[in-house]
């Protein structure tokens, strides 16, 4: 695997963008239980532009019927993104006093 550069400003970008705004490519889950984790998996592809559409594991978004649970569910959301060693994001977990801006990070390709 190679790892390619996550754009972070392009996450910025799409936030301000649509963060009170509807992006009408994405369904809005406001009424089943809430519409963070869409928004966030939102951003994230849009510094990655990388899904991984694994059945079981992976972290994708098709339409509203042809989903991920990772993409629209918190705790699905942050065991992909802490366990993923695949293809797309990765992450792990910081406490408070380690959060920091950074202008490079890498995504699995």
């Amino acid at each position: 695997m190679k790892e390619i550069e996550y754009d972070r400003m392009k996450v910025v970008r799409y936030s301000k963008e649509w963060a009170y705004n509807r992006n009408s490519k994405y369904y809005n889950y406001d009424t089943l239980g809430g519409d963070c984790t869409n928004f966030a998996s939102q951003c994230v592809f849009a510094g990655s532009k990388i899904m991984n559409y694994d059945k079981n594991n992976g972290w994708y978004y098709i339409n509203a019927n042809n989903k991920s649970p990772s993409w629209t569910g918190v705790e699905f959301f942050f065991n992909f993104l802490t366990t993923n060693k695949k293809v797309g994001p990765y992450g792990r977990k910081v406490e408070k006093d380690e959060l920091q801006i950074r202008r490079h990070c890498s995504i699995i390709f």
